[in-house]
């Protein structure tokens, strides 16, 4: 590994650090992410105590404040990364799926050499990567289980890179792991946010937090800077995390509950009408059918008026059963092709975003896999990255798409 991927894969790792100093609600210390053994010289490390040197304590015995972030303190020839994205995907169980994505602008050749590399690097062997980032992340959890007083573990772990193209070019080192009992689940509600109370945005920093479907938001806080199709989001630039937030509060919206009473009423009509069926054969035939005159049977006329007014009954109501969505049934590489040809085969991939209510790097992971696959391409306009199933013209204005 060249001394240049050493400094651009150790300064992503040093922003775990700054991503994931947490101030634990109750706790009456700070949790922070270490700094790596290879760090490079100048990084803040730690003197022996639970804080760490770019970490300083508040008034109070519970707040904290960072003063400087690892990262700015390893010196000016590293490389920042450009910003850092942290979605949270809540289940119904309370646990959380997180991915930490590391952005960096690959602006020249030496900025696309290094990251490629990196690429390299992580692909030969992403063992250290992953041990490092779980020691950590482990950590926290630990402190945050003791602050909660709720049961806690992480697992899952992976590292990967990828690249995105947004209004420019970025390489994506990702994190990501599963926290079990993150939430707190309460009857019918999920409640997120106390195993990260005051957890701290810096400005180039995105966290989103998402919940199943099936549940809708009852509150939060503070008001999200973005709010999107079960997802709010909140940026470091323009959010700070008192005591008692993050707060995410969601509940089932009881759809599911309620199709579980009908289909039981339903069972229980279909019980009652096969004991009558088979009392009536039990009595050995005293409800048989008498002939009419016109050769019919007065029990098949019955059944037949009883069919046509049970139609007329149903035809009265003027109401047909609700239909499933069909988008619930398509994938995402699907919703995707789906909506470029809804656009006539030629789509920004922000317009994606917007359309579809998903995060920037759920739509990059989509969009680069069905590139991959052959299923789509991508070209650019101006800062714009532009979306074009095979076969479509590229050259377009810009308002046409």
């Amino acid at each position: 590994m060249t001394g240049r991927v050493a400094t651009v894969g150790a300064v992503l790792f040093l922003a775990v650090s700054a991503a994931l100093v947490l101030s634990v609600a109750g706790a009456g210390a700070s949790v922070a992410a270490g700094l790596p053994s290879d760090s490079p010289p100048g990084a803040a490390t730690d003197s022996g105590d639970s804080t760490p040197a770019a970490v300083a304590g508040s008034t109070d015995s519970t707040s904290v404040a960072v003063t400087e972030s690892p990262v700015s303190a390893a010196g000016p020839d590293e490389v920042d990364p450009d910003g850092i994205e942290i979605d949270v995907v809540l289940a119904e169980d309370g646990s959380a799926e997180w991915e930490i994505q590391f952005l960096v602008a690959l602006d020249d050749d030496d900025g696309e050499a290094a990251f490629a590399d990196l690429e390299d690097d992580v692909a030969e062997d992403p063992d250290p990567y992953v041990e490092r980032f779980a020691d950590r992340i482990d950590s926290t959890v630990e402190n945050a289980a003791a602050s909660t007083g709720r049961s806690m573990h992480a697992d899952g772990y992976d590292v990967r890179t990828e690249r995105q193209s947004l209004a420019r070019e970025y390489g994506v080192l990702a994190y990501s792991f599963t926290w079990h009992g993150f939430a707190a689940v309460d009857g019918d509600e999920l409640r997120a946010g106390d195993a990260i109370d005051r957890y701290y945005l810096d400005e180039d920093t995105r966290l989103a937090v998402s919940w199943p479907e099936g549940y809708e938001l009852r509150s939060v806080a503070p008001e999200p800077d973005d709010e999107r199709e079960r997802t709010v989001v909140w940026r470091g630039s323009e959010t700070d995390f008192v005591s008692g937030e993050p707060r995410v509060v969601v509940a089932s919206d009881g759809l599911f509950s309620s199709a579980a009473l009908v289909l039981g009423g339903l069972a229980a009509v279909g019980l009652a009408v096969a004991g009558i069926a088979w009392w009536a054969r039990s009595r050995g035939g005293a409800v048989d059918s008498t002939d009419d005159a016109d050769g019919s049977t007065s029990s098949g006329a019955a059944g037949a008026e009883g069919d046509e007014r049970n139609r007329t009954d149903a035809d009265s109501d003027g109401e047909e059963p609700p239909r499933p969505d069909p988008a619930e049934f398509l994938s995402n590489e699907e919703r995707v092709l789906g909506l470029l040809e809804e656009r006539g085969g030629r789509m920004k991939q922000q317009r994606v975003v917007q359309e579809l209510g998903w995060t920037d790097a759920k739509t990059s992971q989509v969009v680069t896999g069905l590139r991959e696959d052959g299923d789509l391409e991508s070209f650019r306009i101006g800062r714009e990255n532009v979306l074009v199933l095979p076969g479509e013209e590229r050259e377009a204005d810009e308002a046409d798409i």
